[in-house]
């Protein structure tokens, strides 16, 4: 299965392409993971919200479907064989940004509500991504391969469930609380003592890779402890 990923940023990429490829992997799906979006080579940008909704903005559905679906051709640095499906990623903690919710409200007269709940919040991230990708003008069998992944609050929950145990629900995780919970599993993961807390969760790309490389054989527990990777996880299982 070839499937192009949109996500925010490399960190998610890495994240995606690990966890889900070894899950995928388990139950007997072998899969190509192509970055659509970052491109993944040292031109690629800080992850962010805004990535995602301007690739989609300019791939609308009818040159999406052509160039992607149907073997148009990509550019140079894609073959012709078309895709099975394209995964979309947003984290759940860009609601309630103002910048974010400007932007919905401009380009597309939509008003973004904040809930707090973790399968209510991945609920308006899919429509968010639903309605950037203008899914209400393709047909149900294009509009199913388009896998909407919401990352609740962020792919380090998905780090997390993959590093700690005993199992919890780590779609609860949030904020600073989150923010510690990633770093300390990263600073251990690398022989390293932890010393929360930390200002920021740190976003380097191949420190990141190392990381999910190393804990991907633990991607069940992500299935098991993370609801909306388990959701993406079982409708991307359906794309074959």
């Amino acid at each position: 299965m070839r499937l192009g990923v949109v996500c925010e940023g490399p960190t998610d990429f890495h994240a995606i392409e690990c966890f889900f490829g070894y899950t995928l992997q388990a139950a007997g799906k072998e899969v190509e993971f192509i970055a659509l979006q970052p491109k993944m080579d040292n031109s690629a940008p800080e992850g962010g919200w805004g990535n995602v909704l301007l690739w989609l903005k300019n791939n609308p559905p009818s040159s999406r479907l052509q160039q992607f679906f149907k073997g148009g051709l990509f550019g140079g640095e894609f073959s012709l064989e078309p895709l099975d499906g394209i995964l979309l990623q947003l984290d759940s903690d860009i609601l309630g940004e103002p910048s974010f919710s400007a932007y919905m409200q401009k380009e597309y007269d939509y008003v973004v509500s904040v809930p707090t709940l973790a399968d209510e919040r991945a609920d308006e991230v899919r429509s968010v991504l639903s309605t950037a990708a203008k899914l209400s003008e393709v047909t149900k069998a294009d509009q199913s391969r388009h896998i909407l992944t919401a990352a609740v609050e962020s792919t380090e929950a998905w780090c997390v469930a993959a590093f700690k145990r005993p199992p919890q629900d780590f779609e609860l995780l949030a904020g600073q609380d989150l923010i510690d919970c990633f770093m300390c599993a990263l600073a251990t993961s690398e022989g390293n003592v932890p010393d929360p807390p930390y200002a920021k969760v740190d976003k380097q790309s191949k420190r990141r890779r190392q990381f999910c490389e190393s804990h991907a054989g633990s991607s069940e527990r992500i299935v098991e402890t993370c609801a909306q990777f388990r959701k993406a996880h079982e409708e991307l299982l359906r794309l074959t």
